[in-house]
């Protein structure tokens, strides 16, 4: 299995709804590192975990580059390994996110934003956006996506990809003797015929490789999917939650007017009654 502490990620980043030129886009990088560690919540040390594409400006009003994601145990470039400093810093209650991680956490980030724009055309919308501002939940306040991730192994991962296995040493060293034996005989070459194929070796290694990648993005798209469909259902239950406020305000509201009104007719009858009791 892949380790996905030491593992690298890739994924287009894209900033929608902001103005933009192919002469200045250039100078918007450092201003899309910070909003991208604003969101992932990374401190300063972790600035070189970020690595990002020359900025493109599209149509005049979308920026888009490529983001790479270096693992925890990244230090400046410089090639040296963090892993005790990690150690230390789960000892102390804090762990650092692996790329994976975080590359979900901007998806999960801009589903919410994309939400956010989609309800305010809505009244009820509207009106929760209001009142989030009034008890000061802090909002992205920018539209942007992500796609196209990308899992990059560690070097140790490779090379335990490419190695061949235990069950097949044996096997190779057979075809690397045959290989080397400058007179091939009979029985050499029954041995041939009875060993797999070099290439069919590579390709099952490459399958299981495939099949682990695949395995860890179906993981991570099911996980995405329950998140969403728990937050549509929040969603939909929030519109009904309001109309059956809104019913028992109206019947609150109609019982209050027949009260007063009975009140008004039985005070009515009492100030009849006097008047006829005064009269006689």
């Amino acid at each position: 299995n892949i380790n996905l502490d030491e593992a690298s990620s890739s994924f287009k980043f894209i900033l929608e709804d902001i103005e933009c030129s192919d002469d200045i886009v250039g100078a918007l990088a450092d201003e899309v590192k910070e909003k991208i560690m604003l969101l992932l919540e990374l401190d300063a040390s972790d600035n070189n975990r970020i690595v990002l594409t020359p900025l493109r400006c599209e149509n005049g009003n979308m920026v888009t580059t490529t983001v790479t994601l270096l693992p925890p145990s990244t230090n400046g470039g410089d090639g040296r390994s963090l892993r005790a400093a990690s150690l230390s810093f789960t000892a102390n209650g804090i762990m650092a996110q692996h790329s994976i991680s975080l590359f979900n956490k901007l998806r999960d980030l801009s589903q919410v934003e994309q939400k956010e724009r989609s309800l305010l055309s809505t009244p009820e919308g509207r009106e929760m956006f209001v009142d989030e501002e009034n008890s000061g939940n802090e909002r992205i306040g920018f539209p942007f996506r992500v796609k196209d991730l990308k899992i990059m192994p560690s070097v140790s991962d490779t090379k335990a990809m490419l190695t061949t296995g235990s069950d097949l040493l044996d096997l190779e060293e057979d075809l690397f003797r045959i290989a080397s034996t400058s007179k091939v005989g009979d029985q050499s070459k029954e041995m041939i015929v009875k060993k797999v194929d070099r290439q069919a070796i590579v390709d099952e290694m490459k399958l299981h490789e495939d099949a682990m990648i695949e395995e860890i993005l179906e993981k991570f798209e099911s996980d995405g999917r329950q998140r969403e469909e728990a937050t549509r259902q929040r969603e939909e239950l929030m519109p009904n939650q309001m109309k059956t406020l809104h019913i028992e305000f109206f019947v609150v509201t109609l019982a209050c007017i027949g009260i007063s009104f009975v009140a008004l007719l039985h005070l009515k009858c009492i100030t009849l009654k006097l008047g006829k009791l005064k009269s006689k």
